[in-house]
């Protein structure tokens, strides 16, 4: 989304809303009856606060941000965002690991979505050993340098924003599928993440937004038993407010990527899934 686009959206919101932060929706509907709007970024990359904080910032608008907390050792993204951050800046036509695949994936530059869908599908199905292992592979074999990585937040980025009234919650430590790795190492990802948040702001980390929007009720104990009060998914549908919702209290987010503010409320607003269904 070009910087644009999001701050005319963020003007929309911010005309029509009540901007709050996930710890204030119980405190806000208490009192008022006006819709309600959160801002929620995930990953921690560092155009949220060199592109998206001038805009919220200057709007006074609250929101938060969902790190895995890896990135602050590694300095990148999670695979998948190496991944793709590998193929946007390397001109490799075709990659193939023989040990985790049987035939090549084809760089479809023609189709950049469906080339990232196929690695995407190769990841999901692996250890995050092994995802680490076909990415580093990938890089080398593209001949990848440092340059051609997104840019992630820092500590010190963090712990400055945690002072500007940012809300930080946990995207996970290595951004791994939870309900594929094993029970121990999905408590690891969720206590790890947030002891490393909570060490840096100085503030309770309650948030949890489930990597790749995948989870099931194992996955939902967990957190609820690492401390978690807020579970968020990204299933592209508003809430509705639920007085009396129990704990962990989850909700879902509207991805936003698009172009122009039509674009984004034709989405928000479920206009295109309503005109997919009429055309098919």
């Amino acid at each position: 989304m070009s910087v644009t686009a999001f701050s005319q959206l963020c003007r929309f919101i911010k005309s029509n809303y009540a901007v709050i932060h996930l710890s204030g929706i119980d405190a806000h509907f208490s009192k008022s009856n006006k819709p309600a709007a959160i801002i929620s970024f995930d990953d921690g990359h560092y155009d949220i606060l060199e592109n998206a904080y001038p805009v919220l910032s200057s709007l006074k608008m609250p929101f938060n941000i969902n790190i895995d907390t890896e990135i602050l050792e590694t300095g990148k993204a999670h695979d998948y965002v190496r991944v793709y951050d590998i193929l946007n800046h390397t001109s490799i036509d075709n990659y193939y690991n023989p040990k985790y695949m049987k035939k090549p994936i084809e760089v479809n530059r023609g189709n950049p979505m469906q080339t990232e869908q196929e690695f995407t599908d190769l990841l999901t199905g692996i250890t995050t050993a092994e995802k680490r292992e076909i990415t580093e592979d990938l890089a080398l074999k593209a001949g990848a340098k440092q340059d051609d990585f997104s840019k992630m937040l820092s500590k010190e980025d963090i712990q400055w924003l945690s002072k500007q009234d940012v809300e930080f919650g946990s995207h996970s430590h290595t951004h791994s599928i939870l309900t594929k790795i094993p029970s121990e190492q999905a408590q690891f990802e969720l206590n790890h993440s947030k002891e490393v948040l909570e060490k840096l702001t100085e503030k309770e980390v309650n948030v949890l937004a489930y990597p790749n929007r995948i989870y099931d009720a194992s996955i939902e104990e967990t957190a609820k038993q690492s401390g978690y009060s807020v579970l968020l998914q990204t299933k592209d549908q508003i809430n509705e407010f639920v007085s009396g919702q129990q704990e962990p209290k989850s909700y879902t987010r509207v991805n936003q990527y698009h172009q122009s503010l039509d674009e984004a409320l034709a989405h928000t607003y479920g206009m295109v899934n309503k005109l997919k269904k009429v055309l098919r």
